[in-house]
């Protein structure tokens, strides 16, 4: 597949819309990739897109082509990252973290089913109980981040509006983790990115789950649950100011393009920065009524492209460091031909992480499955070097991640 990026107004019908210059998740294009049918199409595509990427072997080509990256803004305002003021170490190895981390997701989803289903009904929502299972979940990513990371990839997508809200809250507190944030701040942010959506259950249900593309009307209807999340947070006890702000500004985007209040770089809160670039990874990793998931590899290489636009260069980079190269629950190939999921990282080396086998080098499947570590475990019989070669698309070769545990 050969992608070239375009300027927006360059768009002609009969081009194949590969890649946006932004999330999809920020646009009423749900499909993740089509082809331009119309000057509607076209009108759409630049009034959210400064660029794209568009596919030249399934639609048309350009009449030019502009490989240069967009200037970034100069009115953009500052936006210092905090040097870290601790320093978090693994305390057990993810094999043993893994049945705690079991525990702690079990409690905080019945948490937060009970709370959001309370928020839909208009009932009051038992916070404290809800606050004290994120906490559960807060000390197993900071004892070892890869217990939950693995968990994360064996849910189920017809729950996915609450998996979200719990996968982007533990990836948040990872994220923090990496940072080296003070607990406290954590915990604001873990809280902050769990609730950042709960507006959400004020909106109707079909739209949520709508399968085509969204008029303006219904995109201008799905933001205003950023309005109704801040609500609902100031109406609970003691929820931290700084976790409302995430509610409030986690769709903003640091070029200036994200709403509700189009705030660009430093005029947006740290932990809304970096809740938007989770919030967009679990998103696009996910099963979704609308959209299938797409490789963590994947989503980090075009995470990588949005640099400066949607997210800020800095904490793309140490969201990066968060997941490893290859993150966990990411399938992958071995230049022994061997194919496994990557259970656990290594924090020294990213690129040799511990990888679960599943199919041996001819691709049959394993009765046993052996860990690989790849930081310790670096060479064939042969004195070959064992590498990782390639990522792979989710579900590749038949495999389904959720079928295997750690």
């Amino acid at each position: 597949m050969e992608q070239i990026k375009l300027p927006a107004d360059e768009l002609i019908t009969g081009m194949y819309v590969a890649q946006l210059d932004r999330p999809w998740t920020e646009t009423p294009f749900l499909f993740q990739g089509f082809k331009v049918r119309d000057a509607k199409d076209i009108d759409q595509l630049q009034k959210y897109c400064d660029f794209v990427f568009i596919d030249v072997e399934r639609g048309k080509g350009p009449t030019r082509s502009n490989d240069g990256r967009p200037p970034i803004a100069a009115n953009i305002p500052k936006a210092p990252i905090p040097k870290p003021s601790l320093k978090y170490e693994d305390e057990v190895a993810v094999e043993k973290e893994v049945e705690v981390a079991q525990a702690a997701q079990a409690a905080v989803t019945e948490a937060v089913d009970c709370f959001m289903d309370d928020v839909r009904q208009g009932k009051k929502p038992n916070y404290e109980q809800l606050k004290s299972t994120v906490v559960r979940m807060e000390e197993s990513v900071l004892r070892n981040p890869d217990a939950f990371m693995w968990l994360r990839r064996l849910k189920n997508k017809d729950s996915y509006a609450y998996a979200h809200c719990i996968d982007t809250s533990m990836l948040a507190i990872a994220f923090g983790r990496q940072l080296g944030l003070p607990r406290v701040q954590i915990r604001s942010l873990g809280l902050g990115a769990l609730l950042s959506d709960v507006g959400k259950m004020k909106l109707p249900a079909e739209l949520l789950t709508k399968q085509g593309r969204l008029t303006d009307e219904e995109y201008d209807l799905v933001k205003t649950h950023v309005d109704h999340s801040v609500k609902i947070m100031k109406s609970l006890p003691d929820v931290p100011d700084s976790a409302v702000s995430i509610a409030a500004t986690h769709h903003e985007r640091f070029d200036g393009s994200g709403y509700p209040r189009g705030l660009a770089g430093g005029d947006i809160p740290l932990h809304g920065r970096m809740t938007a670039i989770v919030d967009c990874f679990d998103a696009m990793t996910s099963e979704r009524p609308y959209a299938h998931a797409v490789s963590p590899h994947e989503v980090i290489q075009q995470m990588y492209q949005w640099r400066n636009t949607a997210f800020q260069d800095e904490l793309v980079e140490q969201f990066i460091q968060t997941l490893g190269v290859y993150p966990v629950g990411t399938l992958v190939e071995l230049s022994t031909g061997e194919v496994g999921i990557v259970i656990g990282q290594n924090r020294i080396r990213r690129l040799r992480p511990k990888v679960m086998l599943v199919l041996d080098k001819y691709k049959t499947q394993l009765e046993i499955t052996p860990v690989r570590d790849l930081l310790t475990d670096e060479f064939t019989d042969d004195g070959d070097e064992i590498n990782i070669v390639k990522s792979l698309e989710p579900n590749a070769y038949g495999i389904d991640p959720s079928e295997y545990y750690i």
